[in-house]
C-alpha cells in the first residue's frame, strides 16, 4: 500500500489557492491509499479517493503537474489539478477539503519537493 496526494489549484485575485485538508496539526494535502496489489493506478486511485468525499465533477478538473511532496520523512506522488469555481468544488465535497491561499500555507507548500516537478502542458 502506498499513498498518494493530490491537491486542487485555482487562482482568486491573482494569489493561488490550494485544496487541502484541515485538523488540529495543521493543513494537510488530500491523500488515498493506492494498492498495487488490486492493480491501481495513483491517478486512478486519487480520482476515486476524491469522489468518496462527495459527488464532485472532475470533468473540468485539468492535471497541471505531477510533483513529491514529503511526508514525515516518506515521498509520495502529489497530483495538482487546475480548477475554476472553488465554490462548487467545496460545496461538492461536503466541506472536507477547502480551498486556502498560498500564504497561509508556507510550511505545507515547504514539504513539496520542486525539484520533481512534472508539468502536463498541452
Amino acid at each position: 500500500m502506498s499513498l498518494i496526494a493530490a491537491t486542487a489549484i485555482a487562482l482568486k485575485e491573482n494569489l493561488p489557492y490550494f485544496l487541502v485538508e484541515e485538523d488540529e496539526h495543521g493543513y494537510h494535502f488530500f491523500t488515498a491509499k493506492m494498492h498495487r496489489h488490486n492493480h491501481d493506478t495513483s491517478l486512478g486511485t486519487v480520482l476515486r479517493g476524491l469522489k468518496t468525499l462527495g459527488p464532485v465533477d472532475l470533468n473540468q478538473w485539468r492535471l497541471g503537474e505531477l510533483t513529491s511532496v514529503n511526508n514525515g520523512g516518506v515521498l509520495m506522488s502529489l497530483y495538482a489539478f487546475e480548477v475554476d469555481n472553488m465554490l462548487k468544488i467545496e460545496k461538492s465535497l461536503d466541506s472536507n477539503l477547502k480551498f486556502v491561499p498560498a500564504n497561509q500555507l508556507h510550511q505545507l507548500l515547504e514539504t513539496v519537493q520542486t525539484t520533481s516537478f512534472v508539468s502536463f502542458e498541452e
